[in-house]
């Protein structure tokens, strides 16, 4: 994520109360149609392109301060080209905000496949190895995604895997914007050195992959 889904952490709305910017048309381009997400940096929605007649995900960030993470995001992204990663299609902003614009997938994140007792030793295997792909990919790239997690792994209705939310990723060799010893990224599937403060390198996402597809596997988080 570019896009990840956190249904555990989105609030519950009142029903028909309409959530904030559907319907709305932005960029004179894209019409919000659904909201399907949230993160720390940002809000997820379904909307439609008028001028590729298309579906896709918009991610919106309201925040100035967290201006110089998006360009960090979306040169994280543009770098990659993978099957089993989310592909960034526009970065650009109006009225305060900025508006990342990426492929819509259709299904269902690791989390929730899990949760509804969707998964067999197969599948996780499919997916660990999707997703396996697309980090050697970026790793090659100089990308280290940082927030490995079911949340961030959506399975399409075809059975792809693809990891979305590059929100917190690192680009070898360009400068942090994590100050010394702040720790960013989902505690629970963070590699000790990463928890530390250190610096994650490859080897801190393989690290919670492997969490990812434990949990998967036996039901528990280990």
């Amino acid at each position: 994520m570019i896009l990840g889904v956190k249904p555990a952490g989105t609030p519950r709305r009142a029903p028909n109360v309409k959530p904030e910017m559907v319907g709305e048309r932005i960029l004179n381009r894209f019409l919000i149609e659904e909201r399907i997400g949230s993160g720390g940096f940002g809000t997820v929605y379904r909307a439609w392109d008028d001028r590729l007649q298309r579906p896709v995900a918009v991610k919106v960030i309201e925040r100035e301060e967290a201006a110089p993470r998006v360009m960090r995001e979306a040169q994280a992204v543009a770098r990659l080209g993978h099957r089993n990663i989310a592909t960034l299609y526009e970065l650009a902003g109006e009225d305060g905000r900025a508006y990342l614009v990426s492929e819509l997938i259709d299904g269902e994140t690791l989390r929730v496949l899990a949760r509804r007792g969707e998964l067999n030793d197969r599948l996780v295997a499919e997916i660990g190895a999707d997703c396996a792909a697309a980090l050697s990919h970026a790793h090659r790239a100089g990308v280290v995604h940082r927030d490995v997690k079911p949340e961030n792994v959506i399975v399409a209705n075809g059975g792809t895997a693809k990891l979305v939310d590059f929100g917190i990723a690192r680009i070898t060799g360009e400068r942090t914007l994590t100050a010394a010893g702040d720790v960013l990224g989902t505690l629970a599937y963070m590699a000790p050195e990463q928890a530390d403060g250190q610096r994650p390198g490859p080897g801190a996402d393989v690290y919670s992959l492997c969490l990812t597809l434990y949990e998967c596997l036996c039901g528990e988080h280990p």
